[in-house]
Order: structure tokens, then sequence, then C-alpha cells
């Protein structure tokens, strides 16, 4: 009976030893992966403008550069939640909702329009990051650029990428205003008594190359005189909203954002 006893107590005592084992594991682990974080939040200083050196990638080699004209046709995929909060290629932290991409050779970061030829979708992403590295795929998507851009379901698709900007002065691109523009905006671009001052702006921005929206003069009646005003939109990201208004401001014409 004595021994019966005494193995019951080794026994209690080693599932207890393991239950507080099991225990500390879990605690190390959590304590891991704040230290991890809080490690990246401290050595994230500030994005840079970054063009970088050659580099080898399974054997193939890479050189980075600046390019005057490029325009691309090849796959695009996606990548999203095992990279978000970790950062990217040029010191960001990425966030998978947002609207950006990565590139093996553009500099960091680039604007680019991004074509769907399969659905005929198309937005402007910013590139702030490295890759794909798989296959012949020319372009890796933020989960909620490939959203936008139907690419989610199938994981692939033919995409054109057309470069239309790239410097350090995209670094500032996610502003804290960015928090009060909703999706889907317009951008007012002139309020006219007269129709035929609304019809001059009108042809000027037709013939501006990266307004790739709907360019349109919305009618109102205020104290028995029609306005005449001139909107761009809808514009499906908060992003790229940010972008035209700022692209349009360095050409001389003053913008504010509506939500219709």
């Amino acid at each position: 009976m004595r021994y019966i006893f005494i193995l019951f107590i080794l026994f209690f005592t080693g599932c207890t030893e393991l239950n507080l084992a099991n225990h500390l594991s879990k605690k190390i682990i959590r304590a891991n992966k704040e230290e991890s974080n809080n490690i990246i939040k401290e050595k994230h200083i500030k994005p840079i403008y970054k063009i970088g050196n050659p580099y080898f990638i399974n054997g193939i080699k890479y050189i980075p550069k600046e390019e005057n004209f490029y325009v691309k046709e090849g796959i695009a995929s996606w990548y999203g939640p095992n990279f978000d909060g970790k950062l990217t290629a040029n010191g960001e932290i990425f966030d998978q909702y947002d609207i950006t991409a990565a590139h093996k050779t553009l500099p960091l970061p680039s604007m680019l329009r991004v074509t769907n030829l399969e659905n005929g979708r198309q937005i402007m992403v910013r590139v702030n990051d490295r890759g794909p590295f798989v296959g012949d795929r020319i372009i890796d998507l933020s989960y909620r650029s490939a959203q936008i851009l139907g690419v989610i379901e199938k994981g692939t698709a033919k995409v054109r990428l057309e470069l239309l900007d790239y410097g350090p002065h995209l670094l500032n691109n996610k502003d804290i205003t960015i928090k009060n523009i909703k999706e889907n905006s317009y951008l007012q671009v002139g309020v006219f008594r007269e129709a035929n001052n609304a019809d001059k702006l009108y042809a000027k921005l037709r013939n501006i190359g990266y307004l790739n929206y709907r360019i349109f003069i919305d009618t109102i009646e205020s104290g028995n005189e029609n306005f005449y005003i001139v909107k761009i939109g809808p514009i499906n990201s908060k992003e790229n909203i940010l972008y035209v208004q700022r692209k349009l401001k360095n050409d001389e014409i003053e913008t504010k954002i509506i939500n219709k």
C-alpha cells in the first residue's frame, strides 16, 4: 500500500511539473513575441528613400535602379498576414491593409498604376518592399491592393505596371489626415458661375496623363443661380486620393477632398 501511495505522489508531482513547464513555456513564448515586437519598434527609426545595391536571390541577380520609363506586363501575386507588422525593405512597417506592393528593382518608394488585364480593374499602388521571388511574377500586392484588383481568390493575375513617380517625397504619403478621408471620395477642383470656365478646366484636366479617374462637371442651384463644380472621382483608396491631390498641387492646381 505504501508503494502505491509513493507512486501516486510521484505521478502527481510529475503531472504538476509538466503543467508548470507548459505554463512557463507559454509565458516565455508570449514574452518573446512581445519582446520581438518591441525590438521592431525600437529598431524602426525612419523610412528612407532607397534604390539599393545589386543583390542575388536563388542565384538570380537583381539590379535596382531609377527608371525614366517603365511599363511591363506579367503575373501579380499578393502577400499579407504572415508579413503584417514586419519591416519593409525601405524601413516602413508593413500593413496589409495599405495600398502598397513589392517590386524587385524599382526605387523605394515608387508609385505604379496597376491594371488587372483579366477584369479591367485599375489602381495606383505605392511600392515600398522587395519581391516577389517566385517564378516569373513581377509584383507582390498587399492584401488590400489585391482585394481591390480582384486577385485574392485566384491568387495571381496578369497585370500591366506603369511607373508614375518615385522619390523621397512619397515617404510622407501616410499622413495623419488620412484617417479622416473616406474611400471612394472625390476631389473638387473648381467652382464657377460661368459654365464656360468650368469647361476650360475640365478640358485641362482631361489632358493630364496621370488622372485615370472620371472627370465631370456637377451643376447645383443656389439662390436662383447655377454653379458649375468640376470634380474628379470617385477615387478608390485614401492613399490614391492624397497622391492625386499632391500631384495636382505640384501642377499648381488646388483641390478639396469631398465625400460625395
